[in-house]
């Protein structure tokens, strides 16, 4: 990698500390397009794809994310970046905190389950504001991407475990590194400026898993990702003004690896960076709800579809899973369709009783559904010796419907659709972005979108946006 030689610096651990700041600014700076693999090209794709569909339908289905864009319309300022979901410009910061809170308001953007956090919503709306502002060709704009998940997902990787039952959403206290390392590439920055970048990054970053225990803090949750991507652009802004951060933000005695986690996995966050990239195990997510809901549901869809029951046949849904799906999940009987993503329960008679957990479902109406929260109150969730040893490599759930004759049919899934043993094709992103874009645009506009970001590489980001309009 040039710069900066690995193996020397592991070499040196005992006792001194790695300069992680370096070795993260080396990997960025020395990153460049032609050097990314085919595949990683058009995973970056997949995911800028599938972000702008959750962001666009987010924005129509929640109320949320609606008063966030039209606070930031209010405020005007200088036209440097476009919310896509109205198509106009405003301050990229503005526009990247706007189209952030948009993207993570269904909870259906991706994820990594060995980092334990959402990088699209935080990476993908400050990478595009940047690309935009700066007039960066989209090949620059997928590089940036590549890196920002890099760094993000290494990070999340080396304290998710700690941080998480700290109480800590990785999403948002780990987000402006992935911003902050994607707006550098993009904009350009200089080794020196990225280094200051990641130290400011380091400062801004906050996120409390207590919006998943009510439903008020569920329905603001977004801000976690939105401000992160606003926090990265403006790392990367004041970094490139002068500004630095301190370098040592990451292992210094007060940094940020201290402060959020009581264990770090060291050597997790450098292992074959630039050699393997995690932007390959990104799950896909295809019901509008918390991952920890996600096996649960895909299980019991399979159980009944088996059973050939009708639904008002069941007496009893047992889910059998690990803790932290209990833990940030456990909800039985939600007041709100945000709550309700984070509701096993729910989740799975909603998918139940309508055939699906896509965005749409998650309505007010739905939540207010007599029958649905009925069935929901018949769903009994409890841990399993299985699932417990197995988490995080799978996160599995075990479903038992038994119906009012007595019958019991099970079904058992290790890993919910999307993730990389279980994969989407790119039919399948395709089709999940075409049915969320359509809920806010014109099926014309939504085809010549979709065809522009699959081609990404091949068009210029002016052509991108106004593909949006």
């Amino acid at each position: 990698m040039g710069r900066i030689d690995l193996d020397r610096h592991w070499a040196l651990m005992e006792g001194n500390m790695p300069e992680l700041s370096l070795i993260y600014a080396d990997f960025i700076s020395e990153l460049s397009y032609d050097s990314l693999p085919q595949e990683v090209i058009d995973r970056a794709k997949w995911q800028i794809l599938d972000l702008v569909g959750v962001s666009l339908a987010g924005y129509k289905l929640m109320e949320f994310p609606r008063l966030v864009v039209d606070y930031v319309a209010r405020m005007g300022g200088t036209p440097e970046a476009t919310i896509i979901q109205i198509g106009r410009k405003f301050p990229a910061m503005n526009a990247a905190l706007a189209n952030g809170v948009c993207a993570h308001a269904l909870d259906m953007d991706d994820g990594h389950r060995f980092a334990g956090l959402h990088p699209g919503a935080a990476i993908i709306p400050a990478a595009i504001a940047a690309a935009e502002f700066s007039g960066a060709s989209t090949k620059t704009l997928i590089t940036g991407v590549v890196v920002g998940y890099e760094i993000m997902i290494r990070i999340g990787m080396g304290i998710i475990a700690s941080s998480l039952s700290r109480g800590f959403h990785t999403t948002g206290t780990i987000g402006p590194f992935g911003a902050a390392a994607a707006t550098a590439k993009i904009i350009g920055l200089k080794y020196d400026e990225i280094v200051g970048a990641l130290g400011l990054a380091g400062l801004q970053g906050a996120g409390l898993m207590q919006v998943a225990h009510d439903s008020e803090g569920a329905k603001v949750k977004p801000l976690h990702p939105g401000k992160a991507a606003m926090a990265g652009l403006l790392s990367t802004l004041l970094a490139r003004d002068g500004v630095r951060g301190p370098s040592a933000i990451l292992e210094g005695e007060d940094g940020f690896l201290r402060a959020m986690a009581d264990e770090v996995k060291w050597d997790l966050l450098t292992r074959d960076l630039g050699q393997q990239f995690e932007i390959n195990n990104i799950y896909v997510k295809f019901h509008a709800a918390c991952r920890h809901t996600h096996a649960a549901i895909d299980a019991a869809l399979e159980a009944f579809r088996s059973s050939g029951s009708h639904i008002d046949a069941i007496s009893r849904i047992s889910v059998e899973t690990y803790p932290v799906a209990l833990k940030i999940c456990g909800t039985t009987h939600p007041a709100t369709p945000s709550e309700g993503r984070f509701s096993i329960p729910f989740s799975v008679a909603l998918a139940l009783t309508k055939g699906n957990a896509s965005a749409d479902k998650y309505s007010e109406e739905n939540v207010k559904d007599a029958d649905i929260q009925n069935l929901a109150g018949k769903v009994q969730l409890a841990t399993s010796d299985k699932w417990v040893k197995l988490f995080p490599s799978r996160r599995g759930a075990t479903v038992s419907i038994t119906t009012s004759s007595g019958k019991v049919i099970s079904a058992e899934v290790e890993l919910a659709r999307g993730e990389p043993e279980n994969p989407a094709t790119w039919d399948d992103v395709y089709n999940k972005f075409r049915a969320n874009a359509s809920l806010l645009l014109p099926e014309d506009d939504v085809e010549k979108l979709g065809i522009a970001i699959t081609n990404l590489e091949m068009v210029s980001l002016s052509q991108l946006i106004q593909s949006n309009r």
